[in-house]
């Protein structure tokens, strides 16, 4: 017969599932008083940790109440979890107003506790008033442990304030705690986002010579720094210098060092590292390809974009709405329309993925710029019935269309529609119709009205070397 334990350990199985299947673990429950076995703590704490990773927290407090009603009194592991819930959310007054009913209960708060306050309040901004909990903590002789201070190094060195992290660090080494790699990682971190990757080198080089050996997260961050700095023969030697340790590089790794070399123009270093990547077993994920699709597409590589496209879905990873607007903004940037109205169609018709307000910007835009501005004027009309409709960028971009290919009257009436939405012209529009004033082509009372309250000159909204007689591109599709 199974006892109380037994069904407890199936709850808690349930309950700790990715998004918390409770209803699973009620069914359990349910079961287990229907023999005669009565909820414990244990099983009202595995229900309420199973509410809160489900986003759940207030059903959480509803069971804290239910469970102190049915005399099963709760203990201090039940209130951390519905403090951290609630801090990890930043919701610090909440975690408080449960602090405090966990004091008149006569539980005091432990290291935990104040951990996870401090946590709520650093991701609420709130570094200095998480400092004071620091001290409160200290005073009421709560002992801060390596986690509680790795927190603090954390928030301080993802806003750049690496001078507050390392006295952070001097105070956890003054408490006899020395920091550990996830300690380093975030100064080298908070370094790399101040552009001084020479100092997170320091920070590095430092924790090997204290023995702490770096795992592939310390490499990755400051593989990372020296790619954003477009330092990519010091990224290669740490690459390297990572397989001579024993560190085995993750896909995330071979991201990084992909990322860096598309940013510096390398395109086919970041071939042939995809290559070393599958040679070495490991998986490319769809940030693997999304990056190499793009910069193929951005630099006009075209087939094997498509290829590399091909070559994901062999592998059974399937496209994203990104990757075909990267490939049709390429295919209509390189001429070849009738292939992007083709990905276009293939991603309207399929049954997972549709496509987004973005990509019938690219579409349009793509329409529009070989001429095709009837054909983009009737996409334009079909998105009003869907998921996505037309936004600022649609309207100024079909205007930007109409305004080329067939004058201002006809992109008029296109204008008031898209001021009556409340959305506005953007530079590129104001500047084809101040070349358009200047010239006294403009026939249209809304086109004149929108020209004459910009109370512009010409030359004030045209960005430095665009022209009209140009094919201008949207600011941003």
């Amino acid at each position: 017969m199974p006892n109380l334990y037994t069904f407890n350990i199936l709850v808690d199985a349930f309950c700790k599932k990715k998004k918390g299947n409770v209803l699973e673990a009620k069914v359990v429950v349910k079961r287990m008083i229907q023999r005669g076995l009565l909820p414990n703590v244990v099983t009202y704490n595995c229900l309420i940790h199973g509410l809160c990773i489900s986003s759940q927290e207030n059903e959480a407090m509803m069971l804290l109440d239910e469970m102190i009603e049915k005399n099963v009194m709760p203990n201090l592991y039940t209130f951390n979890i519905l403090v951290d819930a609630f801090c990890k959310k930043g919701n610090v007054l909440e975690a408080k107003a449960v602090v405090k009913r966990m004091i008149q209960r006569g539980l005091l708060p432990d290291v935990v506790t104040y951990s996870c306050l401090i946590h709520g309040l650093c991701i609420s901004s709130q570094e200095n008033e998480a400092m004071m909990l620091l001290d409160e903590m200290i005073e009421k002789n709560v002992m801060p442990n390596l986690y509680t201070f790795n927190i603090l190094v954390d928030a301080f060195c993802k806003k750049g304030n690496v001078l507050e992290a390392k006295a952070v660090v001097k105070r956890m080494i003054q408490r006899g705690l020395l920091p550990n790699n996830i300690t380093y990682n975030s100064l080298m971190n908070g370094y790399s986002l101040r552009n001084e990757v020479d100092k997170a080198r320091r920070v590095f080089d430092c924790m090997v010579l204290t023995g702490c050996k770096p795992n592939v997260y310390n490499y990755n961050t400051m593989i990372d720094g020296y790619c954003k700095s477009k330092r990519m023969e010091e990224a290669e030697q740490l690459f390297n210098d990572m397989l001579g340790k024993d560190v085995s590089p993750c896909t995330i790794t071979y991201n990084i060092l992909m990322n860096g070399y598309c940013h510096a123009g390398r395109l086919e270093d970041a071939q042939e590292l995809l290559k070393k990547m599958c040679s070495q077993g490991l998986s490319p994920n769809l940030a693997t390809y999304r990056t190499l699709l793009a910069n193929l597409c951005n630099r006009g590589y075209l087939d094997k974009a498509l290829a590399l496209f091909e070559a994901m879905k062999s592998n059974k990873l399937k496209p994203d709405v990104p990757m075909y607007n990267f490939i049709i903004a390429g295919l209509f940037e390189a001429g070849r329309v009738n292939e992007a109205r083709e990905m276009f169609s293939t991603l309207s018709e399929g049954d997972c993925l549709k496509p987004t307000t973005r990509t019938y910007n690219i579409v349009i835009n793509g329409l529009c710029r070989q001429g095709l501005v009837d054909d983009a004027y009737n996409l334009f009309r079909t998105m009003e019935g869907l998921t996505c409709p037309p936004n600022c960028k649609s309207y100024n971009v079909i205007i930007h269309g109409f305004l080329q290919h067939k004058g201002p009257f006809e992109a008029g009436d296109l204008i008031q529609e898209m001021l009556s939405k409340g959305f506005t012209a953007d530079t590129t529009t104001m500047s084809l119709l101040m070349d358009l004033t200047s010239k006294n082509q403009l026939n249209h009372p809304v086109v004149r009205k929108l020209v004459g309250d910009s109370g512009m000159a010409c030359e004030e909204v045209r960005p430095k070397g665009l022209s009209a007689e140009r094919n201008i591109t949207p600011e941003a599709c």
